[in-house]
């Protein structure tokens, strides 16, 4: 697809997730007949908006598409679809990333060898000064344990094609039957309703749902106590999908040994909460995505797009 007006807004407040002039070089390089607009604001980008042919933007409001007569295509670094509004006239496809897959699978990875490799553990003697070898007889090899991945699209996928290299076994979880296909990096594939029957024998529970109506609370206590003894809990997709109250109390009084969190329901975490002091919780400030690459590999997807429409 040939794009003759691009405008670009892509400024955040974390700063791998901001464009570069060296992402503005490589699109001018990659898009040589290209009209190119580097929005200094929002003001600006909307000033700008009714020329433009094609956007990349991390927010666009319903009531904009108004002032953008020539806009075709919209193009989002977002995996979530909080930010981007659909156009009410179904005029503009708006295509959101699906490329984080690649740095999110590499901080689940870390997350889950922080606790078979009781890595806590090192930090905390290695402050002590504490030799103390005998303390790591019951580390878990990955290649022997089960991982339970729910929510199965681009980024679960992702993920256990690197688990799968470490020899996990995979068990996919999907919410609905609509597109169960086989996936080479699933050992077996399963509809949520059938969860309580897999999670006794599952040593890793990871989440990357999304938001919304349709995921909240769909986790609930029920589930918590069919877990596996001694499992670990992960999420790095949205924190509405179970309720905190639960998790804490599967955390104190089993049958979890550990959870890695990246995502909650009220963000930043609030210093009040219970999570803050729990020796088996792993916390990350919903960091799982943030790398220098970001934007690279939003740009690659991007171009690909562009050349298969």
């Amino acid at each position: 697809m040939k794009i003759s007006n691009l405008l670009i807004h892509l400024h955040n407040s974390v700063d791998a997730f901001s464009l570069k002039q060296r992402h503005v070089e490589l699109i001018s390089k990659l898009l040589p007949d290209a009209r190119i607009s580097v929005a200094t604001g929002g003001r600006d980008f909307l000033e700008k908006l009714p020329e433009a042919d094609c956007v990349l933007a991390w927010e666009f409001k319903s009531d904009w598409y108004a002032n953008a007569s020539k806009l075709k295509f919209i193009f989002t670094p977002a995996a979530g679809h909080d930010w981007v509004d659909v156009d009410p006239a179904g005029r503009v496809r708006t295509f959101y990333g699906s490329f984080h897959g690649r740095v999110m699978r590499e901080s689940l990875l870390s997350m889950i060898l922080y606790f078979n490799r009781h890595l806590g553990k090192s930090l905390a003697d290695q402050k002590k000064r504490i030799w103390g070898r005998f303390g790591y007889n019951d580390c878990a090899a990955l290649f022997s344990q089960q991982v339970m991945i729910i929510g199965f699209g681009a980024l679960g996928q992702s993920m256990a094609e690197l688990l799968k290299a470490f020899g996990a076994s995979i068990t996919a979880v999907k919410r609905e039957t609509g597109g169960f296909e086989c996936y080479p990096g699933a050992d077996r594939m399963v509809t949520f309703d059938k969860l309580e029957e897999e999670l006794p024998d599952t040593d890793h529970v990871v989440f990357v749902l999304p938001g919304g109506a349709k995921t909240d609370a769909i986790f609930n206590a029920r589930h918590f106590n069919a877990m596996k003894s001694g499992a670990y809990l992960y999420n790095l997709g949205r924190g509405n999908c179970y309720r905190e109250e639960d998790l804490l109390i599967a955390l104190k009084n089993g049958p979890l040994a550990g959870a890695g969190l990246d995502v909650f329901c009220e963000e930043p975490l609030n210093s009040a909460s219970l999570l803050w002091q729990q020796p088996n919780v792993l916390i990350t400030p919903h960091s799982s995505a943030i790398s220098r690459e970001y934007i690279d590999l939003f740009i690659q997807e991007w171009i690909g797009i562009l050349r298969e429409i």
